[in-house]
Protein backbone atom coordinates (compact mmCIF):
# COMPACT_ATOMS: atom_id res chain seq x y z
CA UNK A 1 0.00 0.00 0.00
CA UNK A 2 2.88 2.38 0.81
CA UNK A 3 4.48 1.58 -2.56
CA UNK A 4 1.23 2.47 -4.32
CA UNK A 5 0.98 5.69 -2.37
CA UNK A 6 4.58 6.68 -3.11
CA UNK A 7 4.11 5.90 -6.81
CA UNK A 8 1.00 8.06 -6.92
CA UNK A 9 2.81 10.95 -5.25
CA UNK A 10 5.70 10.57 -7.72
CA UNK A 11 3.33 10.90 -10.68
CA UNK A 12 1.69 13.87 -9.00
CA UNK A 13 5.02 15.63 -8.47
CA UNK A 14 6.11 14.93 -12.04
CA UNK A 15 2.84 16.26 -13.34
CA UNK A 16 3.16 19.48 -11.36
CA UNK A 17 6.76 19.93 -12.49
CA UNK A 18 5.77 19.72 -16.16
CA UNK A 19 3.74 22.93 -16.16
CA UNK A 20 3.47 26.26 -14.46
CA UNK A 21 0.73 26.65 -11.83
CA UNK A 22 -0.11 30.01 -13.48
CA UNK A 23 -1.17 28.11 -16.59
CA UNK A 24 -4.47 27.28 -14.86
CA UNK A 25 -5.23 30.77 -13.62
CA UNK A 26 -8.37 30.75 -11.45
CA UNK A 27 -10.56 28.61 -13.68
CA UNK A 28 -10.97 25.98 -10.92
CA UNK A 29 -11.92 28.46 -8.20
CA UNK A 30 -15.59 28.90 -7.36
CA UNK A 31 -15.95 32.28 -5.66
CA UNK A 32 -19.38 31.30 -4.32
CA UNK A 33 -18.29 28.15 -2.48
CA UNK A 34 -16.29 27.44 0.65
CA UNK A 35 -12.87 25.85 0.44
CA UNK A 36 -13.69 23.36 3.19
CA UNK A 37 -16.32 20.64 3.52
CA UNK A 38 -19.50 21.67 5.27
CA UNK A 39 -19.54 20.28 8.81
CA UNK A 40 -23.34 19.91 8.89
CA UNK A 41 -23.17 17.66 5.84
CA UNK A 42 -20.38 15.58 7.40
CA UNK A 43 -22.42 15.08 10.58
CA UNK A 44 -25.47 14.02 8.59
CA UNK A 45 -23.39 11.53 6.62
CA UNK A 46 -21.92 10.09 9.83
CA UNK A 47 -25.38 9.76 11.35
CA UNK A 48 -26.60 7.77 8.36
CA UNK A 49 -24.41 4.85 9.49
CA UNK A 50 -25.99 4.78 12.94
CA UNK A 51 -28.82 2.34 12.24
CA UNK A 52 -26.36 -0.15 10.71
CA UNK A 53 -24.91 -0.85 14.16
CA UNK A 54 -28.30 -2.25 15.15
CA UNK A 55 -29.75 -3.71 11.96
CA UNK A 56 -26.74 -5.69 10.65
CA UNK A 57 -27.87 -9.26 10.04
CA UNK A 58 -24.82 -11.20 11.29
CA UNK A 59 -25.36 -10.12 14.89
CA UNK A 60 -29.00 -11.24 14.66
CA UNK A 61 -27.96 -14.77 13.72
CA UNK A 62 -25.18 -15.09 16.31
CA UNK A 63 -27.65 -14.42 19.08
CA UNK A 64 -30.41 -16.43 17.39
CA UNK A 65 -33.03 -13.78 16.85
CA UNK A 66 -33.19 -14.63 13.16
CA UNK A 67 -32.72 -17.90 11.26
CA UNK A 68 -32.26 -18.04 7.51
CA UNK A 69 -34.75 -20.07 5.53
CA UNK A 70 -32.52 -20.40 2.44
CA UNK A 71 -28.91 -19.23 2.70
CA UNK A 72 -27.82 -20.47 6.12
CA UNK A 73 -24.06 -19.89 5.96
CA UNK A 74 -24.26 -16.88 8.27
CA UNK A 75 -26.25 -18.93 10.79
CA UNK A 76 -23.50 -21.55 10.65
CA UNK A 77 -20.58 -19.16 11.20
CA UNK A 78 -18.90 -19.73 7.85
CA UNK A 79 -17.44 -16.22 7.59
CA UNK A 80 -14.40 -15.66 9.82
CA UNK A 81 -12.99 -12.37 8.49
CA UNK A 82 -15.06 -9.21 8.73
CA UNK A 83 -14.19 -5.80 7.33
CA UNK A 84 -14.15 -2.78 9.59
CA UNK A 85 -12.44 -0.43 7.13
CA UNK A 86 -15.69 1.20 6.02
CA UNK A 87 -16.28 2.41 9.58
CA UNK A 88 -12.93 4.19 9.58
CA UNK A 89 -13.14 5.58 6.05
CA UNK A 90 -16.72 6.80 6.25
CA UNK A 91 -18.49 7.83 9.50
CA UNK A 92 -15.38 8.01 11.69
CA UNK A 93 -13.45 10.01 9.09
CA UNK A 94 -16.41 12.36 8.67
CA UNK A 95 -16.65 12.89 12.42
CA UNK A 96 -12.93 13.57 12.70
CA UNK A 97 -13.36 16.20 9.98
CA UNK A 98 -16.17 17.81 11.99
CA UNK A 99 -13.87 18.01 15.00
CA UNK A 100 -10.98 19.39 12.94
CA UNK A 101 -13.10 22.03 11.19
CA UNK A 102 -14.45 23.25 14.52
CA UNK A 103 -11.04 23.23 16.23
CA UNK A 104 -8.74 24.72 13.60
CA UNK A 105 -8.51 28.50 13.95
CA UNK A 106 -8.61 28.88 10.17
CA UNK A 107 -11.95 27.08 9.80
CA UNK A 108 -13.79 27.28 13.11
CA UNK A 109 -15.38 30.69 12.44
CA UNK A 110 -16.80 29.52 9.13
CA UNK A 111 -17.95 26.22 10.68
CA UNK A 112 -19.78 28.04 13.50
CA UNK A 113 -22.49 28.80 10.94
CA UNK A 114 -23.65 25.21 11.50
CA UNK A 115 -23.91 25.34 15.30
CA UNK A 116 -21.50 26.36 18.02
CA UNK A 117 -18.04 24.89 17.64
CA UNK A 118 -18.27 23.24 21.06
CA UNK A 119 -21.61 21.58 20.39
CA UNK A 120 -20.54 20.28 17.00
CA UNK A 121 -17.39 18.80 18.52
CA UNK A 122 -19.39 17.29 21.39
CA UNK A 123 -21.85 15.55 19.06
CA UNK A 124 -18.98 14.25 16.91
CA UNK A 125 -17.15 12.89 19.96
CA UNK A 126 -20.26 11.08 21.19
CA UNK A 127 -20.90 9.43 17.84
CA UNK A 128 -17.22 8.53 17.53
CA UNK A 129 -17.30 6.85 20.94
CA UNK A 130 -20.43 4.92 19.99
CA UNK A 131 -18.92 3.66 16.74
CA UNK A 132 -15.63 2.71 18.38
CA UNK A 133 -17.46 0.79 21.10
CA UNK A 134 -19.28 -1.16 18.40
CA UNK A 135 -16.00 -1.93 16.61
CA UNK A 136 -14.05 -3.00 19.69
CA UNK A 137 -16.93 -5.18 20.90
CA UNK A 138 -16.76 -7.10 17.64
CA UNK A 139 -13.00 -7.30 17.08
CA UNK A 140 -11.38 -6.69 20.48
CA UNK A 141 -8.07 -4.80 20.16
CA UNK A 142 -8.39 -2.27 17.33
CA UNK A 143 -6.60 0.66 15.68
CA UNK A 144 -7.62 3.57 17.88
CA UNK A 145 -5.08 6.09 19.18
CA UNK A 146 -3.22 6.23 15.85
CA UNK A 147 -6.32 5.91 13.68
CA UNK A 148 -7.97 8.84 11.86
CA UNK A 149 -4.74 10.86 11.87
CA UNK A 150 -4.67 11.30 8.12
CA UNK A 151 -0.91 11.46 7.58
CA UNK A 152 1.90 9.13 6.57
CA UNK A 153 3.13 8.61 10.11
CA UNK A 154 -0.08 6.84 11.09
CA UNK A 155 -0.98 5.30 7.77
CA UNK A 156 -0.37 1.91 9.42
CA UNK A 157 -1.73 2.37 12.96
CA UNK A 158 -0.97 0.22 15.95
CA UNK A 159 -3.63 -1.82 17.74
CA UNK A 160 -4.76 -0.53 21.13
CA UNK A 161 -5.99 -2.97 23.73
CA UNK A 162 -9.72 -3.15 24.29
CA UNK A 163 -9.17 -2.03 27.86
CA UNK A 164 -7.42 1.11 26.62
CA UNK A 165 -10.19 1.77 24.12
CA UNK A 166 -12.89 1.45 26.77
CA UNK A 167 -11.03 3.70 29.19
CA UNK A 168 -10.71 6.34 26.47
CA UNK A 169 -14.37 6.02 25.45
CA UNK A 170 -15.47 6.79 29.02
CA UNK A 171 -13.32 9.93 29.04
CA UNK A 172 -14.38 11.06 25.58
CA UNK A 173 -18.05 10.80 26.52
CA UNK A 174 -17.56 12.77 29.72
CA UNK A 175 -15.49 15.40 27.93
CA UNK A 176 -18.16 15.75 25.24
CA UNK A 177 -20.92 16.45 27.75
CA UNK A 178 -18.71 18.83 29.76
CA UNK A 179 -17.89 20.97 26.73
CA UNK A 180 -21.49 21.56 25.62
CA UNK A 181 -22.62 25.17 25.74
CA UNK A 182 -25.93 27.02 25.60
CA UNK A 183 -25.42 28.15 22.02
CA UNK A 184 -26.93 26.56 18.92
CA UNK A 185 -26.77 22.82 18.48
CA UNK A 186 -25.38 21.32 15.28
CA UNK A 187 -27.33 21.63 12.05
CA UNK A 188 -27.42 18.51 9.95
CA UNK A 189 -28.45 16.68 13.13
CA UNK A 190 -31.50 14.67 12.12
CA UNK A 191 -31.22 12.49 15.25
CA UNK A 192 -31.99 15.14 17.89
CA UNK A 193 -32.53 18.31 15.80
CA UNK A 194 -29.70 20.05 17.61
CA UNK A 195 -31.08 19.40 21.12
CA UNK A 196 -27.91 19.13 23.21
CA UNK A 197 -29.76 17.80 26.26
CA UNK A 198 -30.64 14.75 24.16
CA UNK A 199 -27.03 14.41 23.02
CA UNK A 200 -25.97 14.46 26.67
CA UNK A 201 -28.53 11.79 27.51
CA UNK A 202 -27.27 9.69 24.60
CA UNK A 203 -23.68 10.03 25.83
CA UNK A 204 -24.59 9.11 29.40
CA UNK A 205 -26.62 6.10 28.25
CA UNK A 206 -23.73 4.81 26.12
CA UNK A 207 -21.42 5.21 29.12
CA UNK A 208 -23.81 3.33 31.40
CA UNK A 209 -24.06 0.41 28.96
CA UNK A 210 -20.29 0.38 28.50
CA UNK A 211 -19.77 0.41 32.27
CA UNK A 212 -21.89 -2.70 32.75
CA UNK A 213 -20.09 -4.35 29.86
CA UNK A 214 -16.85 -4.36 31.89
CA UNK A 215 -18.47 -5.57 35.12
CA UNK A 216 -16.30 -8.69 35.22
CA UNK A 217 -13.16 -7.29 33.61
CA UNK A 218 -12.85 -4.13 35.75
CA UNK A 219 -15.70 -3.95 38.28
CA UNK A 220 -14.27 -0.96 40.12
CA UNK A 221 -14.11 1.22 37.02
CA UNK A 222 -17.43 -0.19 35.85
CA UNK A 223 -19.20 0.77 39.04
CA UNK A 224 -17.72 4.27 39.09
CA UNK A 225 -18.71 5.00 35.51
CA UNK A 226 -22.15 3.40 35.88
CA UNK A 227 -23.11 5.48 38.91
CA UNK A 228 -21.70 8.65 37.35
CA UNK A 229 -23.61 8.11 34.09
CA UNK A 230 -26.83 7.21 35.92
CA UNK A 231 -26.66 10.37 38.02
CA UNK A 232 -25.92 12.49 34.96
CA UNK A 233 -29.17 11.42 33.27
CA UNK A 234 -29.91 8.48 30.99
CA UNK A 235 -32.82 7.07 28.99
CA UNK A 236 -35.42 5.70 31.43
CA UNK A 237 -38.76 6.12 29.62
CA UNK A 238 -39.92 5.14 26.15
CA UNK A 239 -40.47 8.79 25.34
CA UNK A 240 -36.70 9.17 25.69
CA UNK A 241 -35.71 6.15 23.56
CA UNK A 242 -32.89 6.87 21.12
CA UNK A 243 -34.55 6.16 17.78
CA UNK A 244 -33.28 6.33 14.22
CA UNK A 245 -36.32 7.46 12.25
CA UNK A 246 -36.59 5.92 8.79
CA UNK A 247 -38.76 7.44 6.06
CA UNK A 248 -41.26 6.01 3.64
CA UNK A 249 -38.95 6.54 0.69
CA UNK A 250 -36.20 4.48 -0.87
CA UNK A 251 -33.13 6.45 0.18
CA UNK A 252 -33.96 6.41 3.88
CA UNK A 253 -36.03 3.28 4.36
CA UNK A 254 -35.67 0.68 7.09
CA UNK A 255 -33.15 -1.97 5.92
CA UNK A 256 -35.51 -4.81 6.84
CA UNK A 257 -38.05 -3.45 4.38
CA UNK A 258 -35.48 -3.55 1.61
CA UNK A 259 -34.34 -7.06 2.49
CA UNK A 260 -37.84 -8.44 2.15
CA UNK A 261 -38.23 -6.79 -1.25
CA UNK A 262 -35.51 -9.00 -2.70
CA UNK A 263 -36.10 -12.34 -1.01
CA UNK A 264 -38.01 -14.13 1.75
CA UNK A 265 -35.21 -15.42 3.94
CA UNK A 266 -35.21 -13.81 7.38
CA UNK A 267 -37.39 -16.00 9.56
CA UNK A 268 -37.65 -15.71 13.33
CA UNK A 269 -35.60 -18.47 14.94
CA UNK A 270 -37.09 -21.41 16.78
CA UNK A 271 -34.80 -20.53 19.72
CA UNK A 272 -36.62 -17.26 20.29
CA UNK A 273 -40.09 -18.47 19.36
CA UNK A 274 -39.92 -21.56 21.56
CA UNK A 275 -38.82 -19.47 24.53
CA UNK A 276 -41.57 -16.93 24.05
CA UNK A 277 -44.22 -19.67 23.75
CA UNK A 278 -45.29 -22.30 26.22
CA UNK A 279 -42.82 -24.85 24.86
CA UNK A 280 -39.96 -23.08 26.60
CA UNK A 281 -38.41 -24.33 29.81
CA UNK A 282 -40.60 -27.38 30.21
CA UNK A 283 -43.80 -25.44 29.82
CA UNK A 284 -42.91 -22.68 32.25
CA UNK A 285 -44.84 -20.12 30.22
CA UNK A 286 -47.97 -21.49 31.83
CA UNK A 287 -50.32 -18.51 31.55
CA UNK A 288 -49.80 -17.00 28.13
CA UNK A 289 -47.14 -16.65 25.51
CA UNK A 290 -45.08 -13.50 25.46
CA UNK A 291 -47.41 -10.81 24.01
CA UNK A 292 -44.50 -9.34 22.02
CA UNK A 293 -44.21 -12.48 19.90
CA UNK A 294 -47.05 -11.62 17.46
CA UNK A 295 -45.27 -8.29 16.89
CA UNK A 296 -41.90 -9.94 16.36
CA UNK A 297 -43.20 -12.63 14.00
CA UNK A 298 -46.03 -13.25 11.54
CA UNK A 299 -48.14 -16.38 11.61
CA UNK A 300 -47.29 -19.04 9.06
CA UNK A 301 -48.95 -19.02 5.69
CA UNK A 302 -49.91 -22.68 6.02
CA UNK A 303 -51.84 -21.96 9.23
CA UNK A 304 -53.67 -19.03 7.67
CA UNK A 305 -51.39 -16.82 9.75
CA UNK A 306 -52.75 -18.08 13.07
CA UNK A 307 -49.71 -20.05 14.31
CA UNK A 308 -46.18 -18.80 14.90
CA UNK A 309 -43.46 -21.34 14.13
CA UNK A 310 -39.76 -20.57 14.36
CA UNK A 311 -37.31 -21.59 11.67
CA UNK A 312 -34.89 -24.26 12.88
CA UNK A 313 -31.66 -22.46 13.66
CA UNK A 314 -28.23 -23.44 12.42
CA UNK A 315 -29.04 -26.14 9.90
CA UNK A 316 -27.43 -26.70 6.51
CA UNK A 317 -28.82 -25.17 3.35
CA UNK A 318 -29.85 -28.64 2.21
CA UNK A 319 -31.92 -29.17 5.36
CA UNK A 320 -33.35 -25.66 5.17
CA UNK A 321 -34.38 -26.29 1.59
CA UNK A 322 -36.58 -29.15 2.76
CA UNK A 323 -38.62 -26.77 4.94
CA UNK A 324 -41.32 -24.85 3.14
CA UNK A 325 -41.43 -21.09 3.64
CA UNK A 326 -45.15 -21.43 4.21
CA UNK A 327 -44.47 -23.43 7.38
CA UNK A 328 -42.26 -20.91 9.20
CA UNK A 329 -42.79 -17.42 10.57
CA UNK A 330 -40.97 -14.42 9.18
CA UNK A 331 -40.18 -11.08 10.75
CA UNK A 332 -43.37 -9.28 11.75
CA UNK A 333 -44.87 -6.83 9.28
CA UNK A 334 -44.84 -3.94 11.75
CA UNK A 335 -41.06 -4.22 12.17
CA UNK A 336 -40.30 -4.13 8.45
CA UNK A 337 -42.46 -1.35 7.08
CA UNK A 338 -40.53 1.20 5.05
CA UNK A 339 -40.60 3.76 7.86
CA UNK A 340 -40.35 1.42 10.87
CA UNK A 341 -37.93 2.96 13.41
CA UNK A 342 -34.63 1.44 14.48
CA UNK A 343 -34.17 1.45 18.26
CA UNK A 344 -30.61 2.48 19.20
CA UNK A 345 -31.00 2.61 23.01
CA UNK A 346 -34.24 1.94 24.88
CA UNK A 347 -35.62 2.43 28.36
CA UNK A 348 -36.03 -1.34 28.75
CA UNK A 349 -32.33 -1.87 28.04
CA UNK A 350 -31.33 0.72 30.64
CA UNK A 351 -33.80 -0.48 33.28
CA UNK A 352 -32.58 -4.07 32.94
CA UNK A 353 -29.09 -2.63 33.46
CA UNK A 354 -30.33 -0.95 36.64
CA UNK A 355 -31.71 -4.27 37.88
CA UNK A 356 -28.37 -5.98 37.33
CA UNK A 357 -26.48 -3.10 38.93
CA UNK A 358 -28.57 -3.47 42.09
CA UNK A 359 -27.86 -7.19 42.13
CA UNK A 360 -24.13 -6.44 41.75
CA UNK A 361 -24.28 -4.04 44.68
CA UNK A 362 -23.41 -1.03 42.51
CA UNK A 363 -26.55 1.03 43.20
CA UNK A 364 -29.35 1.12 45.72
CA UNK A 365 -32.88 0.04 44.93
CA UNK A 366 -34.85 -3.12 44.27
CA UNK A 367 -33.71 -5.62 41.66
CA UNK A 368 -37.28 -6.87 41.39
CA UNK A 369 -38.76 -3.40 40.85
CA UNK A 370 -36.31 -2.48 38.10
CA UNK A 371 -36.77 -5.90 36.47
CA UNK A 372 -40.53 -5.45 36.27
CA UNK A 373 -40.20 -1.84 35.12
CA UNK A 374 -37.93 -3.02 32.30
CA UNK A 375 -40.40 -5.68 31.17
CA UNK A 376 -43.27 -3.20 31.26
CA UNK A 377 -41.22 -0.69 29.24
CA UNK A 378 -40.46 -3.32 26.62
CA UNK A 379 -44.11 -4.34 26.33
CA UNK A 380 -45.10 -0.68 26.06
CA UNK A 381 -42.47 -0.15 23.36
CA UNK A 382 -44.19 -2.79 21.24
CA UNK A 383 -47.75 -1.69 21.99
CA UNK A 384 -48.79 -4.61 24.23
CA UNK A 385 -48.52 -3.04 27.68
CA UNK A 386 -52.15 -3.95 28.46
CA UNK A 387 -51.04 -7.59 28.77
CA UNK A 388 -48.34 -6.85 31.34
CA UNK A 389 -50.28 -7.89 34.46
CA UNK A 390 -51.08 -11.31 33.02
CA UNK A 391 -47.68 -11.86 31.45
CA UNK A 392 -45.64 -11.39 34.63
CA UNK A 393 -47.59 -14.16 36.38
CA UNK A 394 -45.91 -16.73 34.13
CA UNK A 395 -43.69 -19.05 36.14
CA UNK A 396 -40.75 -18.26 33.87
CA UNK A 397 -41.21 -14.49 34.09
CA UNK A 398 -42.26 -13.91 37.71
CA UNK A 399 -39.21 -12.64 39.58
CA UNK A 400 -37.21 -15.23 41.51
CA UNK A 401 -34.35 -13.81 43.55
CA UNK A 402 -32.46 -17.09 43.24
CA UNK A 403 -32.46 -16.70 39.45
CA UNK A 404 -32.07 -12.94 39.26
CA UNK A 405 -29.11 -12.77 36.86
CA UNK A 406 -30.58 -15.45 34.61
CA UNK A 407 -33.98 -13.77 34.43
CA UNK A 408 -32.55 -10.31 33.85
CA UNK A 409 -30.20 -11.58 31.14
CA UNK A 410 -32.85 -13.63 29.37
CA UNK A 411 -35.55 -10.96 29.41
CA UNK A 412 -33.01 -8.39 28.28
CA UNK A 413 -32.17 -10.68 25.35
CA UNK A 414 -35.84 -10.65 24.34
CA UNK A 415 -36.11 -6.88 24.78
CA UNK A 416 -33.07 -6.32 22.55
CA UNK A 417 -34.71 -8.17 19.64
CA UNK A 418 -33.29 -6.96 16.31
CA UNK A 419 -30.43 -5.14 18.06
CA UNK A 420 -28.25 -8.05 17.06
CA UNK A 421 -24.70 -7.08 17.95
CA UNK A 422 -25.80 -5.59 21.27
CA UNK A 423 -27.71 -8.77 22.10
CA UNK A 424 -24.64 -10.81 21.13
CA UNK A 425 -22.41 -8.72 23.40
CA UNK A 426 -24.79 -9.12 26.31
CA UNK A 427 -25.00 -12.88 25.74
CA UNK A 428 -21.20 -13.14 25.68
CA UNK A 429 -20.95 -11.07 28.86
CA UNK A 430 -23.66 -12.82 30.90
CA UNK A 431 -24.06 -16.28 29.34
CA UNK A 432 -27.84 -15.78 29.25
CA UNK A 433 -29.84 -17.24 27.74
CA UNK A 434 -28.14 -20.60 27.39
CA UNK A 435 -27.85 -20.81 23.60
CA UNK A 436 -26.89 -24.01 21.79
CA UNK A 437 -24.54 -23.61 18.80
CA UNK A 438 -25.66 -24.24 15.24
CA UNK A 439 -26.38 -27.88 14.42
CA UNK A 440 -24.35 -27.72 11.21
CA UNK A 441 -21.72 -25.18 12.19
CA UNK A 442 -19.08 -24.47 9.55
CA UNK A 443 -16.42 -22.90 11.76
CA UNK A 444 -13.56 -24.96 13.20
CA UNK A 445 -14.72 -25.13 16.82
CA UNK A 446 -18.43 -25.61 16.11
CA UNK A 447 -19.19 -23.09 18.86
CA UNK A 448 -21.00 -19.77 18.67
CA UNK A 449 -18.42 -17.11 17.77
CA UNK A 450 -17.29 -14.82 20.57
CA UNK A 451 -15.45 -12.34 18.36
CA UNK A 452 -14.91 -11.63 14.68
CA UNK A 453 -11.72 -12.00 12.67
CA UNK A 454 -9.80 -8.98 11.40
CA UNK A 455 -10.02 -7.90 7.76
CA UNK A 456 -7.28 -9.39 5.61
CA UNK A 457 -6.04 -5.87 4.84
CA UNK A 458 -4.47 -5.75 8.30
CA UNK A 459 -2.55 -8.95 7.70
CA UNK A 460 -1.47 -7.91 4.21
CA UNK A 461 -0.79 -4.18 4.63
CA UNK A 462 -0.18 -3.64 8.34
CA UNK A 463 1.71 -6.84 9.12
CA UNK A 464 4.10 -5.39 11.71
CA UNK A 465 1.28 -4.15 13.93
CA UNK A 466 -0.99 -7.06 13.04
CA UNK A 467 1.54 -9.44 14.65
CA UNK A 468 0.36 -8.22 18.06
CA UNK A 469 -3.19 -9.47 17.46
CA UNK A 470 -2.60 -12.40 15.11
CA UNK A 471 -3.08 -15.00 17.85
CA UNK A 472 -6.60 -13.72 18.55
CA UNK A 473 -7.59 -13.39 14.90
CA UNK A 474 -10.32 -16.02 15.03
CA UNK A 475 -13.92 -16.55 16.11
CA UNK A 476 -13.17 -18.31 19.37
CA UNK A 477 -10.90 -16.10 21.51
CA UNK A 478 -12.97 -14.07 24.01
CA UNK A 479 -12.53 -10.30 24.04
CA UNK A 480 -11.15 -8.58 27.14
CA UNK A 481 -14.45 -8.00 28.93
CA UNK A 482 -15.85 -11.46 28.15
CA UNK A 483 -15.06 -13.39 31.34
Amino acid sequence: MKKVKILFLSFLILGLASCEMSDFGDINDNPNSTTNPQSSYLLSQALRSLHGVVTATQGQTYVQYIASSQYTNSDNYQTEKFDYNSWYYSPLADLQNVITLNTNEETMVESAAYGSNANQIAAAKILTAYYFMHITDRWGDIPYSEALQGDDQFFLPKFDSQEEVYTSIFQELKDAVAMMDDEAGPTGDFLFSGDMSRWAQFANSIRLIAALRISEANPELGRTEFVSAMNAGVVTTNAENIIYAHLAETNNQNPWYGRFLTRLDHAVSNTLVDYMQSAANGGAMDVAMDPRLPVFANGTESSQYTEIVGMTYGISEAKAGAISNSDVSFLGDALRTQDAPTYIITAAQVLFSYAEAVELGWIDGSTEDYYYQAIEASLEQYGVADEYDTFITNTEVAFDSDRAFEQIGTQKWVALFLNGYEGWSEWRRTGYPALAPAQDALNTSGEIPVRQGYPTTERDNNSENYAAVEASDNLDTPVWWDK
